[in-house]
């Protein structure tokens, strides 16, 4: 099934049986009208939607929304509100003092149809079912009423959305077919071990839809994150990594900052720094699909003939890095003096290994402190050599491997080390940290630019802690990295 805005899940839910009666509920302004909007957009047929308005005219409607119009004309959406429901039954009969049955269900339909185009099978929309039930004065006849029209739907094999104004669970739960519910969450930073992070008390807003029911269907996932963006709902499905595609190279953005390469990027925050600390966190569940987005910028950097050292993270992917490897003007470092490097391949397990590395830092720390003095004069040569190749290098620094091998004192050296640099040849510099580092709170201190990856319902999200930004979705395709806000 080719993805779209909507779940998968919700597609296969009205292709399952037709018929089929959808209440999707949630406190104003979570975007349940758009919603609606969307599954007419991806489900019904062109020009075939049907909206019973409660709230807004047909001009109001396009003024919000204009890019409704081909989905549903003028003369599909309905005058439902509360003057023309009184009006329709106060002219034909009194609702709210006799029993709801298919009968009164189809003169209900038949009433409010009278202004809309003929059409066969629409998908109908009533926005908000709340409303009607309220103007009617037959709340406590609502699961009757709604079991009346969802029976009809299933005669006629037509689709039916009723919008609901609560979160709640209620009968009508029990009658439709399906159930889906829209909520904002607050996201906050992630805590590790009691740890006090700074970060962790500030929180993001994030939407979700929920999949409470959905008869017949098999639900990949029951939540999904979602955004607005643009008047359209889009909803987020999970993230693999993936091989990012050569792309063409961007140019500097300005003479202080680096293009990253990632056009939304760049747009968020003007360039890579030259000359400062651009600082990249990755959070726990994020696992390894970070790396296809820093591929992306040490690759458009590659592309502008500057030179790119990276000292990988603890745990990236070799396979991937000798792709890497392939491009012009990339080069990974691994110290032949680097003691770790050679006794990684001896154990079959990684906790094998660093237990083992553990007893090593306990009880002979001198082999260690030879390997970093030996280290760092390696990797100083081995920058001079790049240095007659190319005109500026920029360096790609995994510093929770420079924790883990050498301590937390080491590791600031290191970093300042690398900042003096930085700030020397007007490069930008690139440092990923990993939640649970106990240098973590110095790091981000010294950073011009930090961002946060955070894995969401399995879908991967980046958000901007120095400029300090809204949740992105991190998507990519054949043209790369794509960033888009959560609103």
């Amino acid at each position: 099934m080719k993805e779209g805005n909507i779940p998968l899940e919700i597609k296969a839910f009205f292709e399952f049986f037709p018929g089929q009666t959808l209440l999707v509920k949630g406190k104003p302004g979570t975007g349940k009208t758009i919603f609606a909007f969307e599954v007419l957009k991806e489900v019904c047929e062109e020009r075939n939607g049907l909206y019973f308005s409660t709230r807004v005219t047909p001009d109001k409607l396009y003024e919000l929304f204009p890019w409704i119009k081909n989905i549903v004309p003028e003369k599909n959406i309905v005058n439902a509100t509360p003057n023309k429901i009184m009006q329709v039954f106060g002219s034909e009969f009194e609702l709210a003092k006799q029993p709801f049955n298919f009968g009164s269900a189809l003169t209900f339909f038949k009433m409010l149809y009278e202004d809309a185009e003929e059409m066969d099978n629409p998908m109908v929309v009533i926005d908000s079912w709340d409303a009607v039930l309220n103007c009617i004065n037959i709340k406590d006849q609502a699961a009757a009423l709604t079991q009346s029209l969802c029976e009809l739907c299933h005669e006629v094999g037509t689709h039916l959305i009723l919008v609901s104004e609560t979160a709640d669970q209620t009968l009508l739960d029990y009658v439709v077919d399906g159930v889906v519910t829209l909520t904002d969450m607050e996201i906050r930073g992630e805590a590790v071990g009691g740890q006090v992070y700074s970060e962790q008390l500030s929180s993001r807003t994030t939407r979700q839809i929920e999949l409470n029911k959905l008869r017949g269907v098999k639900r990949e996932q029951k939540s999904y994150v979602f955004t607005l963006e643009n008047g359209r709902f889009r909803y987020f499905p999970p993230y693999s990594r993936q091989t990012i595609p050569k792309l063409r190279p961007i140019s500097n953005v300005d003479d202080d900052h680096r293009s990253s390469g990632i056009k939304d990027l760049d747009n968020i925050i003007g360039g890579l720094k030259r000359g400062g600390l651009n600082l990249f966190e990755v959070e726990h569940g994020v696992g390894l699909r970070y790396i296809p987005f820093l591929d992306q910028i040490a690759m458009n950097l590659s592309s502008n003939d500057i030179g790119v050292v990276r000292v990988r993270s603890a745990g990236a992917s070799s396979s991937k890095d000798d792709e890497l490897n392939k491009v012009n003007g990339i080069y990974q470092f691994k110290p032949k003096t680097w003691i770790t490097w050679r006794l990684e391949k001896l154990f079959p397990t990684s906790k094998e290994y660093m237990d083992f590395f553990e007893v090593i830092k306990k009880e002979s720390s001198e082999i260690l402190e030879l390997s970093l003095m030996e280290s760092r004069k390696e990797y100083a040569e081995f920058l001079e050599q790049l240095g007659e190749k190319h005109s500026s290098i920029a360096e790609f620094i995994g510093l929770d491997t420079f924790e883990t091998l050498y301590g937390e004192e080491n590791t600031l050296k290191l970093l300042d080390e690398a900042i003096s640099r930085a700030i020397e040849n007007r490069e930008a510099l690139i440092a990923v940290v990993k939640r649970g580092m106990k240098t973590i709170e110095m790091v981000t201190k010294l950073a011009s630019t930090h961002f946060v990856f955070k894995d969401i319902m399995g879908s991967m999200f980046i958000y901007g802690v120095q400029p300090r930004t809204v949740l992105f979705n991190i998507s990519s395709n054949e043209q790369g990295i794509h960033l888009a806000p959560v609103v």
